[in-house]
């Protein structure tokens, strides 16, 4: 999987700050990056009257707006996405993925903590990766002030970017299937060693094949 990281906290913590803050230091360091917004009570992104809209009220399961510099899509799902059905989604174009919220998902998590907000934490501290908070707390995780974005930037880079290892993901009818690393380190090595003797053909980034099999 991607270098993916989710910034949890409570209500008014300062995650979506932090997340602005993060992302034009991994930008000044030549990264790509991702952002996703986990809004468990619901979002509404289309505006009445606008042609996605209509189409979407018309019927159509997925809708997509396309102009010279950006692209978005809009698909009706039956449940919560989960963080590999997302990244599945989005791509693996990226150096890092930062997650704002999941904090029942897998990803390695930090959380923004504010005393004034309740003395109890998000998350249980034995899942966080690092706390980022404006005092010093006796708990055996990193911690780091709101303010040092470098130093988490830092801590994240160390810890996840440069860790991370090239990933294989199977889906099928949309839906993740698990497979056993010795599994995904075949397909992957059959796959690229056919791609790359393709005509035209030059560094491979990524690998993406989809097939579409009859009714």
């Amino acid at each position: 999987m991607l270098p993916v990281v989710s910034i949890v906290g409570k209500t008014g913590s300062g995650k979506t700050q932090l997340i602005e803050r993060l992302i034009p230091e991994f930008k000044r360091r030549g990264y790509r990056v991702a952002t996703v917004k986990h809004s468990p009570g619901g979002m509404e992104v289309d505006k009445p009257g606008k042609d996605s809209w209509r189409f979407a009220e018309a019927g159509s399961d997925a809708v997509a707006v396309s102009s010279p510099d950006k692209l978005a899509s809009i698909k009706s799902v039956d449940h919560d996405s989960n963080i590999e059905e997302i990244l599945h989604l989005i791509g693996i174009d990226f150096d890092l993925v930062l997650f704002e919220g999941f904090k029942k998902g897998k990803a390695p998590k930090i959380e923004v903590y504010r005393k004034e907000l309740g003395e109890d934490f998000l998350c249980p501290v034995k899942m966080l990766s690092a706390i980022v908070t404006d005092e010093v707390l006796d708990i055996n995780v990193p911690q780091f002030p709101p303010s040092d974005t470098q130093a988490i930037a830092d801590f994240i880079e160390r810890d996840f970017i440069l860790q991370g290892n090239g990933a294989t993901s199977l889906f099928i009818n949309g839906k993740q299937v698990f497979i056993k690393p010795f599994v995904k380190d075949i397909i992957a090595k059959v796959l690229l060693a056919m791609v790359s003797t393709l005509k035209g053909v030059e560094e491979i980034r990524n690998l993406d094949i989809s097939i579409r099999n009859k009714p």
